[in-house]
């Protein structure tokens, strides 16, 4: 895998800005809305584990399953460092496989909107259905990629500090709702910099083709959230948070 690999040393750095404390607190609330004890929960595409460790640091069982190998190696590092039990998994998400059945199964931060084909987007949310226990919850967000790429073309920033330097190209194709970043980066190494670059790929899916995938993998549609709110979305969300349910029995 090229993405997230050369990244991984200095992801933690980019995203230094995000509460994840709050990130969790937020899932914590929407579990108590619908009467979830959380006793155990696999965190989807968790990287270096920032979505992951809150669950660890407050005695709930958590997984953390990623397809990135770099990303998980900091995250065991992490995990280790503050003594948390985390169970890290190195797997595809669309072949997702668990040793036991879960509360809750989260996937944050544009991770599903890395699954750019809707036939593996079924084959995700067919595995987290085979993953949750009856009653389990799954949130998730969704990236309204489309509303982010604002319809530009051979769009480019820069981050230039004094250890690292970073190029983002992207462009949108509307033909197939796809935002792709092309990320050119140089990290210092000793005396020198080091270059590296990765191509990621985002899908844009619209509200009816979520709704759609859940009613195909047999889930509940619960609520449908503004980032990090309890207001239902509107014309200008960026971010939305879905919440399904495994119906009992």
């Amino acid at each position: 895998m090229d993405q997230y690999v050369k990244l991984a040393d200095i992801y933690d750095y980019l995203v230094q800005g995000v509460d994840y404390d709050d990130w969790f607190n937020y899932i914590r609330e929407i579990a108590g809305r619908f009467n979830v004890k959380l006793t155990s929960v696999l965190d989807l595409a968790c990287g270096t584990g920032n979505t992951t460790l809150p669950f660890a640091r407050h005695s709930i069982k958590v997984y953390g399953l990623d397809l990135s190998g770099a990303m998980l190696d900091k995250a065991r590092e992490k995990a280790a460092a503050e003594n948390l039990t985390v169970e890290f998994l190195q797997q595809d998400m669309r072949e997702l496989r668990l040793p036991e059945k879960v509360d809750l199964v989260t996937c944050y931060h544009d991770g599903l909107n890395y699954i750019t084909a809707y036939t593996d987007m079924v084959k995700v949310f067919h595995g987290v259905y085979s993953a949750l226990r009856p009653g389990g919850l799954f949130i998730f967000d969704m990236n309204a990629v489309a509303k982010l790429a604002k319809g530009a073309s051979n769009d480019t920033t820069f981050l230039d500090e004094e250890d690292m330097s970073l190029i983002w190209e992207t462009d949108y194709n509307h033909a197939e709702d796809l935002w792709e970043i092309r990320l050119t980066g140089f990290i210092k190494k000793g005396a020198l910099y080091e270059k590296f670059y990765e191509v990621h790929q985002e899908k844009y899916y619209s509200r009816d083709e979520i709704i759609a995938v859940l009613g195909r993998t047999g889930f509940e549609l619960l609520a449908e959230y503004h980032g990090f709110t309890f207001d239902p979305p509107n014309p200008s969300t960026r971010r939305i948070f879905y919440v399904a349910r495994k119906p009992n029995g």
